[in-house]
């Protein structure tokens, strides 16, 4: 018998990005309530502000545009820095989006936290399903 694949593709996360302003405003408004004895501090501040901002847009796309799920909850990501594995118990599925947990043919495991605007609706309740559908074969 052969095995069905199922597709989801993945966008860009605004919700990443509104993340990434939050922590770098936070870390900014950290950064000026310290003691102003440094007159290098201001300026190191308004340059790394901006850095860290770039640093979360250039993890943006590095993300895979689309994974495969068989039935059986095998998982291949179509980027290399992910590996192919089968999906573990332990996903969470919540309104934000996916935490996704999966394990390599040779034990090692992984996880990945998937933004519920990277997911069209019919492809967040396929993962919500496999998810589910993982958690209650090993539950005991």
């Amino acid at each position: 018998m052969r095995q069905a694949w199922s597709t989801v593709g993945l966008q860009s996360s605004h919700q990443q990005r509104l993340l990434a302003l939050l922590f770098s405003g936070l870390l900014g408004l950290s950064v000026l309530s310290w003691p102003a004895t440094s007159p290098w501090l201001l300026p190191a501040f308004l340059l790394l502000l901006p850095g860290f901002y770039g640093i979360a847009q250039w993890s943006q796309s590095s993300v895979p545009r689309f994974l495969t799920l068989s039935r059986s909850g095998e998982l291949r990501w179509h980027a290399d820095q992910w590996p192919a594995g089968k999906l573990v118990a332990g996903s969470v599925i919540c309104r934000f989006g996916v935490w996704l947990r999966w394990q390599e043919q040779d034990g090692k495991q992984h996880q990945r936290w998937l933004f519920r605007d990277q997911i069209s609706v019919e492809n967040f309740r396929l993962l919500g399903r496999h998810c589910q559908q993982i958690s209650w074969q090993h539950a005991d």
